[in-house]
């Protein structure tokens, strides 16, 4: 009786052990980001001008301008970002008549933590100026694999916007272009799914605008 009374308690005891270990596990496991255009991080910062006269901040230049560290991300990105890498350069617009900042930042992501249509997410890449911005997830995929499975995400998420607004079907098709698939999203940009010219295995999901 009392042997029984024993095996009842470790039993017990066992199947507490093996439950928080499975809790744990739920707790450590890599939960995946979905992200779905439009919800880029910010991935760098302004430095405060202390020059600044009166509160007023004038544009700021390179000088001003820096990576944030991955501890600085929104919490959703900060487990998902291993690297941030930014190039800056202040230089002129082509007619020459205005002070241009260009800033592109890189976020290079872990493995297997983010996911855009059901595709895995390798980088983010933000290019903005004061006249335009291109702003990008990089999927580690071949566009003959992610073209589709993107465009049928892009149509689907454009409808389900504007439904409402009873706007045609047809203002959610997006166009074929000579290197991949267009949306014009205003008259300023729009959406754009290609190959990156940089690595032919990976396919470019582009947000982009210029004046």
């Amino acid at each position: 009786m009392e042997c029984r009374h024993l095996l009842a308690i470790a039993t017990a005891v066992l199947l507490l052990v093996a439950g928080a270990r499975v809790r744990a596990g739920e707790v450590d496991a890599p939960r995946v980001l979905h992200v779905a255009g439009g919800d880029f991080p910010a991935l760098v910062m302004v430095v405060p001008d202390e020059h600044a006269v009166h509160g007023r901040q004038a544009p700021p230049t390179c000088e001003r301008i820096r990576a944030r560290r991955v501890d600085e991300l929104a919490p959703g990105w900060r487990t998902r970002v291993s690297r941030i890498e930014l190039d800056c350069e202040d230089t002129l617009a082509d007619d020459a008549q205005e002070r241009l900042t260009a800033v592109t930042a890189r976020a290079l992501l872990q493995p297997d933590r983010v996911q855009l249509a059901g595709l895995p997410v390798a980088e983010v890449r933000l290019m903005d100026s004061q006249r335009w911005g291109d702003h990008q997830y990089v999927l580690a995929a071949p566009f003959a694999a992610a073209g589709p499975a993107i465009r049928r995400f892009v149509e689907d998420s454009c409808l389900a916007r504007t439904l409402a607004d009873e706007a045609p079907a047809t203002a959610c098709t997006m166009l074929e272009a000579d290197d991949g698939l267009y949306l014009p999203t205003s008259d300023a940009g729009g959406i754009w799914i290609h190959v990156d010219p940089d690595d032919a295995a990976r396919t470019l999901y582009v947000e982009a605008w210029a004046d």
